[in-house]
């Protein structure tokens, strides 16, 4: 019995490991911008998801401060993540903050040397990424309409600093161990007064390390004020990593925040239906704002383990809709025969091969015996 399921698993999520073959990584690219907004060169390191050349498929985008430092084991863990259809693919756009400009590109200006005539520090770093990074990146590269944020320290600072000043530019922000003791707890200020308009929106996800005071009693404070200010608007978790430091908790930090971005998108590991797949797909296309479908092998896989369970109904049920939208595969074609026949229902796999005879184009010798042969 454990062998029969576990071979069924392997059917279902077994297609992964393909994603592995040779030369099918991450493709890193450098990328200078000479700012406008920022009056100098700044530099961008671009990590595109496996197979990104080999396709045209549009992909998500997850901007990320102090990208050269952060940039690799985020697209590492993305890939891993994606892989296992835990997260979609993404593109990851690490922009690169130096040690001499970091602490100005990051942090908020104070509030008493704020100049209202022109954006400052995290303010003009901000609109430097909406003006220039994200309009080169839709141009250069194949994305959707979804982005997220990531940062770290003064970049997970920057970070809350995004979500409160642009609420909407970015649909998830992660934001890991955040400096929110600047400047007198500053940002605090400023999250507590947009979250009491309701001005946030989308998914944010905060986390912490085993930190001094001084770094996690404000976090503890932004924590109780987005219980406080709850939205509907804006779906927030938080978490605490007692055995991590400040130096160590990112990699952590990324992976569960962007399973918080993402939550709802993987699959269970257990049967599902027709409905239940077209459900996590509608999930799916309205947070991308995109049209997902159930990919094929998903629904023969899904469907081949609701027939070895002889859920009749529901298994022909998914198997005929699979053959209904992608009738040129003979995978599919096939999968509805061998169900039909596995229920003894031999009218209906006849009708089933006719249907595959005259509905694929270019049918082999070999294919028309193959499927001839299931009868056999």
């Amino acid at each position: 019995m454990k062998k029969i399921i576990f071979s069924l698993m392997l059917l279902i999520f077994g297609g992964h490991c393909s994603t592995w073959a040779a030369g099918n990584y991450t493709e890193i690219q450098q990328l200078g911008i000479d700012s406008t907004v920022l009056g100098e060169q700044r530099n961008l390191v671009v990590y595109l998801p496996a197979g990104y050349q080999n396709n045209k498929d549009h992909f998500p985008v997850l901007y990320i401060t102090d990208g050269d430092i952060q940039g690799p084991h985020t697209a590492g863990t993305l890939d891993y993540l994606a892989k296992f259809d835990q997260t979609p693919k993404m593109i990851v756009v690490g922009i690169v903050n130096p040690p001499q400009t970091r602490v100005r590109d990051l942090t908020v200006t104070s509030a008493d040397k704020q100049n209202t005539q022109q954006l400052d520090n995290a303010d003009r770093f901000l609109a430097f990424i909406e003006q220039e990074v994200i309009p080169l990146v839709k141009q250069r590269y194949r994305t959707l309409d979804y982005q997220a944020l990531s940062g770290t320290s003064h970049g997970g600072q920057f970070a809350i600093n995004a979500l409160v000043k642009r609420p909407g530019l970015f649909n998830g922000v992660i934001a890991i161990s955040p400096s929110l003791y600047w400047d007198k707890h500053q940002m605090l200020e400023l999250a507590e007064l947009a979250m009491k308009r309701q001005q946030l929106q989308g998914r944010l996800y905060v986390s912490i390390a085993n930190e001094e005071s001084t770094m996690t009693e404000p976090f503890q404070k932004f924590v109780e004020l987005t219980q406080r200010h709850s939205s509907e608007k804006l779906t927030v978790a938080n978490q605490t990593f007692s055995n991590e430091t400040h130096n160590t908790t990112v990699l952590q930090g990324q992976y569960y925040g962007l399973k918080h971005l993402f939550s709802g998108w993987a699959i269970p590991e257990s049967p599902q239906t027709l409905a239940d797949l077209q459900t996590i797909f509608e999930n799916r296309s309205e947070l991308l704002n995109t049209q997902m479908v159930i990919p094929e092998d998903t629904a023969a896989g899904y469907g081949q383990w609701l027939q070895y369970l002889n859920r009749q109904d529901d298994a022909l049920a998914l198997l005929k809709w699979n053959r209904k939208t992608y009738p040129q595969s003979l995978n599919a074609h096939v999968a509805l025969i061998r169900a039909y026949l596995h229920f003894k229902l031999a009218d209906d796999a006849k009708a089933a091969l006719e249907n595959a005879l005259k509905s694929i184009n270019d049918l082999s010798t070999e294919q028309k015996a193959q499927l001839e042969g299931l009868f056999a």
